[in-house]
């Protein structure tokens, strides 16, 4: 599968430099790397839930919570990182 970032960068080399909108490519690096952010910061949750003293059930309880919020935060990236892509496919289509 071929990633945002990738999709720019070839789009850019087959149209030429500068096709799209001045904004895009840093947008685009400014979600993925939030996005990359919340990912760090919830695997590190994760993990200090695992490595915790409770019980089973309240780490999976815990756990469950977890992702239920990480989904939550990364919501509005995902739909930044589609309109991106939307603007995308209409700059190069």
């Amino acid at each position: 599968m071929t990633s945002a970032v990738e999709r720019v960068r070839s789009a850019s080399v087959s149209h030429g430099a500068g096709c799209y909108a001045p904004d895009l490519l840093p947008r685009l690096q400014a979600v993925l790397a939030d996005l990359a952010d919340l990912d760090f910061a919830h695997e590190k949750s994760l993990d200090a839930v695992r490595q915790s003293a409770d019980d089973e059930a309240r780490k999976s309880a815990t756990i469950a919570s977890l992702r239920h919020e990480h989904r939550e935060r990364r919501a509005p990236y995902i739909r930044e990182l589609m309109a991106i892509e939307e603007q995308m496919e209409a700059t190069f289509a």
